[in-house]
């Protein structure tokens, strides 16, 4: 369903830059998110409130919450995707982390909520009472959140998208809740103690780790980690390769959303030849690392040895 909508409203994906083409599918795959999520909460809030049931009417308010983390990866993409201007010189692109940051936080806040319920659930003599259709429609609800997840997790290893990942986890965090639901409901007609709640204490384990990890790994980014040193060791043979380049050191390379990095080196060049046969043969080294690497390179020349005949 996903490729035809792509076929449908990505248009000229051929001629179009591969950033701008990566946040399209992934803007689409948000819309695509928050459309389930709602028909989801249609669907229950109008079968909660005809035959009466609490336990559906809350499923759905929580089909509307969790398009929320939709709704914040399509905002993200939408704010990555401005071109640069005066005040943003290299563009919007780390928006896409920031909103992966705060998508993070929120997995972590349900995580931590889930483990102070179910910790409170221990007093409890049994769990959740659900009637047959309320069962029939949390299994219904499953099918659709996963199909959100692997329509994300595909998306995610495709684009390497922080968004889609957070979506992800917020898809895989949903089914494994209700499935816990339903599994605590059959199990508990032959446990004395309540299993809804040692299922939610693992089970805020399993929210809460990736909540963390997401947001460590896109605080190193936003504080200014390391790019790939794969990068680097492949900018360091384009310039080595480079007429007249002895070496070269200060390589400084800074990543400003996905598939947007720039950055500036120095090279040891002679001190005898021209600048303008020089300059040409930076040009060509400059040129050569952004087609490889889609790095923009700035080279400051530096004479340090002269070139003998």
């Amino acid at each position: 369903m996903f490729n035809l909508l792509a076929k449908r409203f990505i248009k000229n994906g051929e001629q179009r830059s591969e950033s701008d083409l990566r946040l399209s599918y992934i803007s689409l795959s948000s819309i695509v998110g928050v459309g389930i999520n709602i028909i989801l909460f249609i669907i229950k809030i109008s079968l909660g409130l005809f035959v009466g049931s609490q336990a559906i009417i809350n499923d759905a308010f929580n089909n509307l919450s969790d398009s929320l983390a939709s709704l914040m990866a399509l905002f993200g993409s939408n704010i990555s995707k401005k071109p640069a201007d005066r005040n943003h010189p290299f563009g919007h692109g780390r928006s896409e982390y920031l909103i992966s940051l705060l998508v993070s936080i929120i997995i972590m806040y349900v995580g931590f909520s889930l483990f102070i319920k179910s910790i409170g659930a221990f007093g409890e003599k049994s769990g959740v009472d659900l009637s047959t259709l309320s069962l029939a429609i949390l299994a219904f609800s499953i099918l659709f959140k996963v199909y959100i997840f692997f329509l994300n997790k595909s998306l995610y290893k495709k684009f390497s998208s922080d968004l889609n990942k957070g979506v992800m986890l917020d898809a895989r965090n949903d089914i494994l809740a209700t499935l816990s639901i339903i599994g605590g409901f059959f199990l508990q007609k032959y446990l004395s103690f309540n299993i809804d709640a040692m299922i939610g204490l693992i089970l805020a384990l399993f929210v809460f780790k990736p909540g963390v990890d997401m947001f460590i790994e896109t605080s190193k980014i936003l504080i200014g980690k390391r790019v790939d040193p794969l990068i680097e060791d492949e900018i360091g043979k384009i310039i080595m390769e480079g007429r007249f380049i002895r070496g070269y050191h200060d390589l400084q390379i800074h990543e400003y959303g996905k598939g947007k990095m720039a950055g500036s080196c120095h090279v040891e060049v002679p001190a005898n030849l021209t600048v303008e046969e020089v300059h040409k043969a930076i040009d060509d080294v400059e040129e050569k690392v952004f087609e490889k690497t889609k790095v923009e390179l700035s080279i400051h020349m530096d004479p340090t040895y002269c070139l003998v005949d």
